[in-house]
């Protein structure tokens, strides 16, 4: 037998059906119908108010960014909320829209991101939005863009500069008379912590307003001009060096000291300082081109061009430095030839031998015709040597068309000294010694320095001559050692000569070798001081001077 209910148990009923009634009236309009609507328009209730959208974003992640398209890619949330009355319903919280098909029902704020190149919405697995309406119409909407936003860097401080990337956010359609659109009151602009870039540090985020004045509905006759709404994020990065530094600032900082070594290295081996400095200009060349893949070609110079301009200017001083000391060797060692060379002359005593065989066989040769002789040895005759031994006297080429008259004076032929230890002609010249080197009559550079061996027989021979047929045109039989006496005399003098020319040009190559060596030294030490002059000048202005505080209280 069933049992009747209490009346507790009804009074329970009763109060249930009452909550249930007050919660949910009769008159409750269907939220579902009226999303179903098409609401095209701004929900403005009086045309003279503009209708308040507040906007804000995330930033979930950056990255790609691009020096020479000077542009990043930005993945973020994008949160908007305005209210529209015609939305408002009677239930106690918000409602969920998650429906692409219901939200294209419902009208959204018209906004685009002025300076981005490429925008996507993200719609994996689902089209990623949500959208809330609360009981007064209240829309909370967001959603995920991708976009590839457009930065426009400044890169002279490069590679330590700070940039300033914007996403500029406008309304595309609606005046802000209209349609205005400003930030959330508290952090509308926020970034993941956890972002991490290998080339940027995100120092800071803020948000600002932009200048939203342009011209719009233009005809061929008229156009509007007026306010629109424009917001920017505002992202503050600072360039990490640590990339920069390893591949480009100390491979190149040590290829200049590379070029340093060439002071230690012998002034005298020409071919390991010309294969040190040359290498070292190369392999910079090559890391220059390196440092300029990569960034865009602007028209200033940038932080890394003047760094590799130093650089390129150390190295080219040290190979000029390698010119210069190449050059006062190349003079050391010539005036340390020809002083060798004057000196085996006179150590070796050939010149006396060859003087008194010359006069003696001019004198010979000449007997009661001296005067012949003296014009035999004049400027319109050479005297030279043949492969036998034999003298011979022609005609010099200046005396072409003069008479013939010392050929039958004269049958055998002076020896040239000058010749015989070719003071000029060397092997390694690139030229041989030709038969037109005799018939001119040349005279050497050391001749003409240190008096001729060859000038001093003619000059000798010419005196001894004169003097014998002066008071008579024969020879005297006792002037024999008058003409010795006057021989020692010519030769001890033509040997204080070369003895202290010889001297003299040692004297000369000596210094002009301290010289070179003195450059050497004095570039150890100049080189390295300058280089860490300009290296502390250099990063105390870059990372010093030139860095302005990013000021995070806006």
């Amino acid at each position: 037998m069933r049992k009747r209910p209490s009346s507790f148990h009804l009074f329970r009923i009763a109060v249930i059906t009452c909550l249930v009634q007050t919660s949910f009236p009769l008159t409750q309009p269907n939220i579902y119908n009226l999303l179903q609507q098409s609401n095209t328009r701004p929900p403005t209730a009086n045309a003279s108010i503009p209708l308040g959208v507040k906007l804000g974003m995330y930033l979930e992640s950056l990255g790609n960014f691009r020096s020479s398209e000077m542009s990043f890619d930005v993945d973020l949330y994008v949160y908007m909320s305005w209210q529209d009355t015609r939305l408002a319903h009677n239930f106690s919280d918000y409602v969920l829209i998650n429906n692409d098909e219901i939200r294209k029902q419902i009208w959204l704020p018209d906004l685009y991101f002025a300076n981005a190149r490429q925008a996507s919405f993200q719609e994996v697995t689902v089209p990623n939005f949500n959208l809330f309406v609360a009981p007064d119409g209240t829309v909370a909407y967001s959603c995920r863009c991708t976009l590839t936003v457009a930065c426009s860097l400044n890169l002279r401080y490069y590679p330590m500069d700070q940039q300033l990337c914007s996403i500029r956010v406008l309304s595309y359609a609606y005046i802000a008379k209209q349609v205005n659109v400003t930030w959330f009151d508290k952090n509308p602009v926020r970034f993941n912590e956890e972002i991490g870039l290998p080339e940027f540090q995100i120092e800071h985020v803020s948000n600002a307003y932009c200048n939203g004045s342009y011209q719009y509905a233009l005809t061929a006759d008229s156009f509007k001009s007026d306010d629109f709404s424009c917001l920017t994020g505002n992202l503050y990065l600072s360039r990490s060096i640590g990339y920069n530094l390893v591949q480009s600032y100390i491979p190149t900082g040590l290829i200049v000291m590379i070029s340093w070594v060439s002071f230690w290295i012998d002034r005298r081996a020409v071919p390991a300082r010309v294969t040190l400095s040359f290498t070292t200009l190369v392999s910079l060349t090559t890391l220059g081109n390196g440092l300029r893949f990569g960034l865009p070609q602007v028209s200033y110079a940038k932080a890394i061009d003047l760094w590799y301009g130093a650089c390129m200017f150390f190295v080219f001083c040290a190979l000029l430095e390698f010119a210069t000391i190449n050059s006062y060797m190349r003079k050391s060692e010539k005036f340390d030839s020809m002083a060798k060379k004057m000196q085996s002359v006179v150590l070796t005593g050939r010149t006396r031998d060859y003087l008194v065989r010359g006069i003696k066989e001019s004198m010979r040769i000449a007997g009661g015709a001296a005067g012949n002789v003296v014009d035999a040895l004049n400027d319109d005759w050479c005297t030279y040597s043949t492969e036998n031994g034999r003298l011979k006297t022609e005609k010099s080429p200046r005396s072409f068309g003069k008479p013939d008259t010392v050929q039958d004076i004269l049958s055998e032929r002076i020896k040239f000294i000058d010749n015989e230890f070719d003071f000029d002609a060397k092997e390694d010249d690139g030229m041989a010694m030709s038969i037109y080197d005799n018939v001119s009559c040349r005279k050497d550079d050391a001749d003409s320095s240190s008096g001729s061996l060859t000038e001093l027989l003619l000059i000798s021979t010419r005196s001894i001559l004169t003097e014998e047929t002066k008071f008579s045109t024969k020879p005297k039989r006792n002037g024999t050692n008058g003409t010795r006496k006057y021989i020692d005399k010519s030769l001890n003098q033509s040997n204080q000569n070369e003895s202290l020319m010889a001297a003299t040009y040692f004297q000369i190559s000596a210094n002009h070798s301290r010289h070179a060596l003195k450059i050497d030294k004095s570039c150890r030490y100049l080189f390295p001081f300058a280089f860490f002059v300009w290296n502390v000048f250099y990063w105390w202005y870059y990372l010093v001077y030139t860095k302005t505080p990013v000021d995070k209280t806006k």
